[in-house]
């Protein structure tokens, strides 16, 4: 949606609104600043003046064509604002599963940089609260992670290519892909025998 379009939108929709709004605002004017004779206002705007206007804003107010503008108007304003709404929680989530990628590459080169001295999972102890938070993250976001058996796989190889490959994927925006790469890796978790 061009820049310019949404602000012209809703412009359009205020002004439609003030017909809406004319007898509150008659009454009100002649309560409070029309109802001193000697006043400024009553000097710049004669009563008679404000009369006629708010007859004309009342009685375009009474037209037919004028409640199908509105009404028209008004589902066209609530669209325009419910795809502006969508469009900013695709974006947050986009910019969320991108940092999740990120922090999945993240632990794929600590775990590996780890894995080439023995003690796993001993060697990766201060890395589980990140790892338990990315599996967290993960699931949020409906992608599947696997669960606290990973530790007690023979070496750290299964979790290294885990991250690395679906972090790859969800860091290019390649949601769909990053979702069935990441349920592929469930069946080799299931098989594999636990140490």
């Amino acid at each position: 949606m061009s820049k310019w379009l949404k602000p012209f939108l809703f412009g359009i929709w205020g002004l439609l609104l003030i017909p809406l709004i004319t007898p509150i605002l008659k009454k009100w004017l002649e309560e409070n600043v029309l109802s001193d004779p000697n006043g400024l206002a009553t000097t710049v705007f004669s009563n008679a003046m404000a009369t006629t206007v708010f007859n004309n804003l009342l009685a375009l107010g009474q037209r037919r064509w004028f409640a199908f503008a509105l009404v028209f108007l008004t589902g066209i304003v609530i669209g325009v604002s419910l795809e502006s709404l969508i469009r900013k929680s695709d974006e947050k989530k986009a910019s969320e599963l991108r940092s999740l990628g990120t922090k999945f590459r993240s632990l794929s080169d600590n775990i590996k940089v780890r894995a080439a001295s023995s003690g796993w999972p001993d060697n990766v102890r201060d890395l589980k609260p990140a790892i338990l938070s990315a599996f967290i993250s993960a699931k949020k976001f409906d992608l599947w992670a696997p669960n606290e058996h990973v530790y007690q796989l023979p070496d750290a190889s299964f979790l290294c290519e885990y991250f690395r490959c679906v972090g790859k994927l969800l860091e290019d925006e390649h949601f769909d892909q990053a979702n069935s790469e990441a349920l592929s890796w469930k069946p080799f978790l299931d098989k594999v025998k636990l140490s």
